[in-house]
C-alpha cells in the first residue's frame, strides 16, 4: 500500500453581518483572498452570527459583493465557540479546529468609521501565507474593528 501525503486543510471562518458597513467595505479584500488562495488547501466560510439576519440577506450579500465562498447562518454556534466579538472578524483554524489566527482581515480600519487611505498590513493574508509555508503565524492575534455581534457582552460590568 502506498502512503499518500494528505495536505492540511486550513479553514477561514469570517464572521459577517449584511448591514455592517465595514463588512461591506471589506468584501474587496475577501474577493482578493478568495482569488489568491483558490488553488491552496484553504476553505473560506462566511458565517452570519446575528440571529436577526435573514437567509435572503445572506444570499443578497453574496450576490451584491461577488463572494464565491460558502455563506451560512451560524447554526453551529461558531461565534460562541470561538468567542467572536465583531463583524468582520477572521479565524484561521487547522484540521483539529484549533485557532492559529484571530483578528482583522487587514489594518485599513483602525476604529469604527475611521480608515486609513491605504492598507498597510494584510494580516489574514500574512497568516495564511505563514501556515501554508509550514510556519507558525507571526502575528496570531490582531484587533478586529467592526460592528459588534448581537448578544455579545463586550465589557464586563463593574
Amino acid at each position: 500500500m502506498r502512503m499518500t501525503e494528505v495536505k492540511p486543510l486550513w479553514r477561514v471562518i469570517l464572521f459577517l453581518a449584511p448591514l455592517c458597513p465595514i463588512c461591506q467595505n471589506m468584501t474587496h479584500e475577501m474577493r482578493l483572498l478568495e482569488a489568491e488562495f483558490a488553488g491552496a488547501p484553504v476553505e473560506f466560510i462566511g458565517v452570519f452570527p446575528n440571529p436577526s439576519t435573514r437567509p435572503d440577506q445572506i444570499a443578497d450579500f453574496g450576490d451584491t459583493y461577488g463572494l464565491t465562498m460558502e455563506l451560512v447562518p451560524d447554526t453551529e454556534g461558531w461565534a460562541r465557540q470561538l468567542d467572536a466579538r465583531w463583524t468582520p472578524e477572521a479565524f484561521v483554524l487547522d484540521q483539529r479546529d484549533s485557532v492559529v489566527y484571530r483578528g482583522r482581515l487587514n489594518d485599513r480600519y483602525f476604529a469604527p468609521g475611521k480608515r486609513r487611505p491605504r492598507t498597510r498590513n494584510r494580516d489574514l493574508r500574512n497568516a495564511l501565507n505563514d501556515v501554508l509555508d509550514g510556519q507558525s503565524v507571526s502575528t496570531p492575534v490582531t484587533d478586529a474593528v467592526g460592528c459588534p455581534i448581537e448578544g455579545i457582552r463586550l465589557h464586563k460590568d463593574p
